[in-house]
């Protein structure tokens, strides 16, 4: 398989605009969706449920954090994507986040111009200031990870360490994003950055992926849900 995508949600989530991105997906993407699903199960053309049993490192990651909501609620989604790193045999890895409607047919070919072989990841860079020192993270709304790169176990070690040894001390926020980009910093490969200069904070509608991928990040999707996002992009059910 060469291209795989993975998403992440609970029933809270998919009740209030996970649904329209799964039927969204499913009426322009071609390539298998791998569901981290926790609490509903989805039921729909070329997705596979997942379930939520993340491993025991995940359950010791939530015990250790259990005093912030936040990070717990975050690392849903980087364990999800170090189960998917050792467990979904692909080519390429894609992560999508939940809040992303799709919003045209994705072509492969475009998947192919934006993660050639010698790439090991291709993401959206983006730098933050904390306390007078800058911080770089990925906007992981959406992420390729080239899983034969010959770094690529480099990459996964890394990723996995800083979660389960908790080092958190290049980190502005033990969220997903900065994991990520610390990552990044940490394996020297050859990279494709989307949002060259790291200019834009919220990249992703001003890139390449601008006419495929709508992203509801943040307060944004507060202000739709199931029945608004599918009336706005003209999803239909599925049959």
């Amino acid at each position: 398989m060469k291209y795989a995508v993975i998403t992440s949600m609970n029933k809270k989530y998919f009740d209030h605009c996970g649904e329209a991105m799964l039927e969204s997906y499913r009426q322009n993407w071609d390539v298998p969706l791998y569901l981290y699903n926790e609490e509903f199960s989805y039921k729909g053309k070329n997705v596979t449920n997942m379930g939520f049993n993340l491993g025991r490192e995940f359950e010791e990651f939530q015990h250790r954090w259990n005093s912030n909501s936040k990070i717990t609620t975050f690392s849903k989604k980087g364990f999800s994507i170090i189960h998917a790193m050792n467990n979904i045999d692909c080519d390429r890895l894609i992560w999508l986040d939940a809040d992303n409607i799709c919003k045209r047919h994705m072509h492969e070919q475009l998947l192919d111009l934006i993660s050639p072989d010698r790439i090991l990841s291709t993401h959206f860079g983006v730098v933050h200031q904390h306390e007078g020192k800058d911080y770089f993270s990925c906007e992981t709304g959406f992420f390729i990870l080239n899983k034969k790169h010959s770094q690529f176990n480099d990459f996964k070690n890394t990723y996995t360490e800083i979660y389960t040894c908790d080092k958190t001390e290049n980190l502005r926020r033990f969220y997903d994003g900065e994991v990520y980009g610390e990552t990044v910093n940490q394996i020297d490969a050859e990279y494709l950055e989307l949002n060259q200069g790291h200019i834009h904070k919220t990249p992703i509608p001003r890139s390449i992926l601008a006419p495929y991928i709508q992203h509801y990040k943040a307060g944004l999707k507060d202000n739709y849900n199931n029945d608004t996002l599918k009336e706005k992009h003209e999803i239909a059910d599925e049959d």
